[in-house]
């Protein structure tokens, strides 16, 4: 049931999600609405390690690559790698800019 409310939420959020601005260089390239929270995700071969990341999740629609620039709010980050993808969303990690 847990699994059901969460993955609700994230829907929600995508619908209603944060403005985010994403940048491609020094240009703007879509202005789109985004969650952005923090994860803990494993770290190397073990999955007993865990460590915090900051995550992004956008429509599955926007083709992103590594190194592109989000802002949202006085907040900027940097595209690392992509996490995974449902089809209708994508989660990326992110790392300070």
């Amino acid at each position: 049931m847990q699994d059901e409310l969460s993955e609700l939420n994230r829907q929600v959020l995508a619908t209603f999600g944060q403005p985010v601005m994403v940048f491609r260089g020094e240009s703007l390239l879509i202005e789109t609405r985004g969650i952005i929270s923090r994860e803990l995700v494993p770290v190397g071969q073990f999955d007993s390690v865990l460590q915090t990341v900051t995550v992004i999740s956008l429509p599955a629609d926007l083709k992103l690559q590594r190194s592109d620039e989000i802002q949202a709010a006085d907040q900027q980050w940097i595209i690392d790698r992509k996490l995974k993808d449902d089809g209708q969303m994508i989660w990326w990690r992110l790392h300070e800019a």
